[in-house]
């Protein structure tokens, strides 16, 4: 009978695909817009290459994404077909499901600065930042146990690219962020508004300009359920 369910429900049929240890959030990777392995598992930290690898090849198996070669022959990209954007939807319900009602299960531990940075990343509204480049520097406090030397990060800002840079990248820091990681993901999941950590649980200190726009270029500013940690529902 193999590692199926042995049935042919439509729903068991589909789990055997999707429902996989990793596999959503793998998809949910895709389905934001990352293509190469290397920013795919920038967004799933814990999960070993070797498992990431078999769980892109087991995807590219029952058809829901393809390896595409580069032009310039660097190397290949991972995108989704038809079938797996198909799973969109899903992706995105469960999300919004977690949202509402996974709020109680989450434990300091989860507090990951890899994936905030990287989901802060994928949030910033390109189009609405200045033609010069911003630098954003964060310092975290009240890290779990086992990421309290991941307490530095650097966001640079541009229109054309947005880097997360674990080391100083050397440029002048125009606004810093200081303060509680888990006061800056109750925003990021909209469990609080950033008027109610700016300037308390968080301290936001630079350029008047940039400190002012900063939640609005991050997406920030904007009500629950604006866009999930998957992708908005407009566009990415």
């Amino acid at each position: 009978m193999g590692a199926g369910y042995g049935q042919f429900c439509p729903v068991a049929k589909a789990t055997e695909v999707f429902a996989t240890r990793w596999t959503p959030l793998v998809l949910r990777e895709l389905m934001s817009g990352e293509r190469t392995f290397n920013d795919i598992h920038r967004g799933v930290p814990l999960m070993s290459r070797a498992l990431l690898a078999e769980r892109l090849r087991q995807l590219e198996e029952n058809g829901l994404l393809e390896r595409r070669g580069r032009p310039d022959g660097t190397g290949h990209d991972y995108v989704l077909t038809r079938a797996g954007d198909a799973l969109r939807p899903i992706v995105d319900q469960l999300g919004r499901w977690g949202l509402v009602h996974g709020r109680d299960r989450l434990a300091p531990a989860e507090n990951d600065p890899l994936v905030l940075m990287w989901g802060l990343r994928r949030r910033v509204d390109r189009a609405a930042l200045p033609p010069r480049r911003v630098t954003v520097r964060f310092e975290f406090s009240a890290l779990p146990a086992n990421r309290t030397r991941m307490r530095l990060w650097w966001l640079v800002l541009e229109r054309r690219d947005v880097d997360v840079c674990r080391k100083d990248p050397g440029f002048p820091v125009d606004v810093t962020v200081a303060g509680r990681i888990d006061a800056l993901v109750q925003v990021y999941l909209g469990h609080k508004t950033w008027p109610e950590v700016a300037g308390r649980a968080l301290k936001i200190d630079g350029e008047r300009e940039v400190t002012r726009s900063l939640a609005s270029w991050l997406r920030l500013d904007q009500v629950i359920g604006r866009d999930l940690p998957v992708v908005p529902l407009t566009a990415s």
